[in-house]
């Protein structure tokens, strides 16, 4: 037996998988508390929830205190207009001593999100559920804590740094199982001269199947003459639908 409680904009899915059941509340009157290692939930003076917090499956928190904290945060955030969300930037280190080599073979942008600007405190993590958008181990896009129908946009931040002259760049950022789902970044940019490039490009992109929310995408770069990368960082935000 298991529940899954989901935020969303003005209202609460609460999920008993055990008995296949839905059922959407307003947040208007919701109350969450704890009592005898149980969570409950109330709709003003109606009990609408009363579960051992080891039922409770998502939000996938650890102890009562986290659950209920989680909870009245979802409680907490409504939007009018059906719109909500979060940011966080990433700052990347090892590239700047250890730059990514660049061939004609596509290799991962890298981001192990340790810089002194990196800020992941503006995540909706306590009222929408977000608990990151960048996996810092696999080096790829976490879209995993959003819906089919959200919106993100990325901005990247790179210096690609060229030895020979008229090099050819692409970057494209690769979604969905096998990187079925491709986004241009940088189509074929000509680097004309030899030296180092800062390279900033702002994309939006959706969700728009849980094939896409469910698998890592990642930035690769590419060359037409070997080159190398240094990864600064990238600033990801969420909006959610509904």
């Amino acid at each position: 037996m298991g529940f899954r409680i989901e935020n969303k904009t003005n209202e609460i899915l609460i999920h008993d998988t055990d008995k296949s059941r839905i059922n959407y509340y307003s947040k208007a009157n919701l109350t969450v508390s704890a009592d005898n290692a149980e969570i409950i939930i109330n709709d003003g003076t109606t009990e609408i929830l009363r579960a051992n917090s080891a039922e409770i499956d998502a939000p996938s928190v650890n102890g009562i205190y986290d659950l209920v904290t989680t909870i009245k945060g979802y409680i907490g955030t409504s939007s009018p207009d059906g719109f909500s969300g979060g940011w966080a930037d990433y700052e990347d280190v090892a590239t700047t001593g250890s730059p990514i080599a660049v061939t004609a073979v596509p290799a991962v942008l890298t981001n192990d999100g340790l810089g002194v600007d990196t800020n992941t405190k503006y995540l909706p993590i306590g009222g929408n559920g977000i608990t990151q958008l960048w996996n810092t181990s696999s080096n790829g896009f976490d879209f995993s804590d959003l819906d089919v129908g959200d919106m993100v946009d990325i901005r990247m931040d790179i210096t690609m740094i060229t030895v020979s002259n008229n090099t050819g760049v692409d970057v494209d950022l690769l979604m969905g199982s096998g990187g079925s789902v491709v986004v241009p970044f940088i189509s074929e940019q000509n680097f004309k001269s030899t030296g180092s490039y800062e390279v900033i490009r702002y994309m939006g992109i959706y969700i728009g199947s849980e094939d896409v929310r469910d698998n890592l995408a990642q930035l690769k770069v590419s060359a037409d003459k070997n080159c190398t990368c240094i990864v600064h960082g990238w600033y990801i935000k969420a909006i959610r639908r509904g």
